[in-house]
């Protein structure tokens, strides 16, 4: 009878015996950008270099002017904001969910790059950032899901996303217009980001695959109601 019980056992022995040890950290924080380049990065310029025809007339970019720069094209103004004064890129200093002095139907495309992770108050962020696009503009979302937090900025990260609430999100403060929600990342591509791998370091056959149950990150593209893209 014991035989038996070993024989049945062995396999689920196996698997809560892995033959590597799990590691106890990552192989570095701040999601390996002291290393190369994050995993998350390269989907996400990859996702704006799909939408670039987007980013043009009026633009306002988070931070800094990033994707305004370097896939732009008819830009006419490209203002950048940020929460934080001593950022010398940015000529608009606020707080997205109270971004009352930013003047309503302003611009023509809304880049808000890895940011609302930070933002308590996601609902008033969303409505403001549609309050400020004018009728027919663009705004794209990108947000987190399985990451590593950032090392400094830790107190200050809030959240993490799902597709499904930043469909919700979304889809309640672009109330009439359009919006799609696109997933990237797999387990591969997931394990390899909370581990610090960067992207110069994995197979690039594993970067292709998408998984609903393993999500590393969202994009959003909101299309505010009205104008000649509606």
């Amino acid at each position: 009878m014991k035989r038996r019980l070993r024989k049945i056992a062995s396999p689920a022995v196996r698997m809560l015996k892995p033959s590597r040890p799990i590691p106890a950290r990552p192989l570095c924080s701040n999601r390996g950008a002291e290393r190369g380049t994050p995993l998350g990065r390269h989907y996400v310029d990859r996702y704006m270099e799909a939408n670039r025809g987007d980013i043009t007339g009026a633009v306002l970019e988070i931070k800094n002017r990033r994707y305004t720069d370097s896939l732009g094209h008819g830009v006419v103004r490209g203002d950048v904001l940020d929460i934080d004064p001593s950022n010398r890129d940015a000529n608009i200093i606020a707080d997205l969910a109270a971004a009352d002095d930013v003047p309503s139907d302003s611009y023509d495309c809304f880049i808000l790059d890895e940011t609302l992770q930070f933002v308590y108050d996601l609902r008033s962020a969303a409505a403001h950032a549609h309050r400020i696009l004018r009728p027919g503009g663009v705004l794209f979302a990108t947000v987190p899901c399985t990451v590593q937090h950032d090392g400094e900025l830790k107190d200050v990260e809030m959240w993490r996303f799902t597709r499904g609430s930043c469909l919700r999100l979304f889809s309640e403060a672009f109330a009439g217009g359009e919006v799609e929600v696109e997933t990237y990342g797999n387990f591969a591509t997931c394990v390899a980001s909370l581990a610090g791998v960067v992207l110069e370091e994995i197979d690039p056959a594993l970067l292709e695959e998408r998984s609903p149950l393993f999500v590393q990150g969202v994009c959003v593209r909101a299309r505010k109601a009205g104008g000649a893209g509606t």
